[in-house]
């Protein structure tokens, strides 16, 4: 089984996917992960995969097609699949693009999250990560993403908008108006959405679809999101060796994929997977935390109206 999992940072999608991964590992003892392809080599984050950030940052924002695609890019996407054990691959950079990752992934299931605007922009607040490149060796560009949405007509009154964007904290909400209104809207049919408001849902969609024995519930600590890059709940070996990954590091690195417009193709991007049965628990001190606030602006409110006006279309629910 192949399941797909989309849905902008800061959303819940590491929660859901570790989720997903063990009821499979549970099943059929292992699995493997994808984290964020489009810039991680594996789920331990060590090592950047410089072919998916090569095919993320050199590709439009939206792409309504796998016929859209570079051939390059295609391959890439193509060689996610190869492995012979159950996967679960996550993108938080592709929401524009779901149909045609998923068009050449061809998924048993594809789940789409979406969080509460405010929810997420405070999200990104505690951290030193943001939509527009906090933290990262890039820079998001502004501009692209403006043509890009212009050409396609996301947007209605779109200069409006824009001259309402006054700061950082505007461009990361409109990213994420912008992003989840293009997965709401241009996703296929067989795409399930999921809210974080309800993401327990996630429990009795993985009973119907993934494996009815498995009656864990989502909000065990096991699940947080920051164990995704830990060897609980779920181990995996140490991030190996990869010739062509260092080979493409080295041509960005001195600036020469922009010239060469290639990647060596990375031979494995992911982690195999299995639960860790020998875990041992360390208990963390509880840590206070910063109440933080987020001013409501009218944009903000559009943003979360239209998003959720669509959402109550879409959203997943059992029975």
């Amino acid at each position: 089984m192949h399941i797909t999992i989309f849905g902008i940072g800061r959303s819940g999608t590491k929660a859901v996917q570790i989720y997903i991964s063990y009821a499979l590992a549970a099943r059929n003892q292992k699995v493997w992960i994808h984290y964020e392809p489009y810039f991680w080599l594996d789920r331990k984050t060590e090592k950047i995969c410089y072919e998916g950030y090569y095919h993320h940052f050199n590709s439009p924002h939206f792409i309504p097609a796998e016929s859209k695609l570079s051939p390059a890019h295609r391959r890439y996407l193509l060689n996610l699949k190869k492995h012979r054990v159950d996967m679960v691959t996550k993108f938080i950079r592709g929401n524009g693009r779901i149909r045609a990752i998923n068009s050449v992934l061809k998924p048993d299931l594809s789940i789409v999250i979406v969080r509460d605007i405010y929810e997420v922009l405070i999200s990104i607040m505690k951290i030193e990560w943001d939509f527009w490149s906090v933290g990262m060796d890039y820079v998001q560009n502004w501009t692209k993403l403006i043509d890009e949405i212009r050409n396609i007509n996301l947007v209605d009154n779109l200069d409006w908008y824009l001259d309402r964007i006054r700061d950082r904290i505007d461009k990361n909400a409109f990213y994420w108006y912008v992003m989840n209104k293009y997965a709401l809207l241009h996703s296929d049919k067989s795409v399930i959405y999921l809210t974080y408001k309800n993401l327990k849902n996630i429990e009795a969609l993985t009973r119907m679809l993934i494996n009815p024995d498995f009656n864990e519930s989502i909000g065990d600590p096991k699940f947080s999101g920051d164990n995704m890059h830990l060897d609980y709940p779920l181990k995996s070996p140490d991030s190996s060796f990869s010739l062509t990954n260092a080979v493409n590091g080295f041509f960005h690195k001195m600036n020469l994929t922009p010239k060469l417009k290639m990647n060596l193709p990375t031979q494995d991007v992911g982690s195999l997977a299995e639960i860790n049965k020998e875990f041992r628990i360390i208990e963390k001190k509880a840590r206070g935390s910063t109440k933080l606030d987020i001013e409501k602006k009218e944009i903000y409110e559009m943003f979360n109206s239209e998003i959720n006006a669509l959402l109550a279309e879409k959203e997943w629910k059992p029975e």
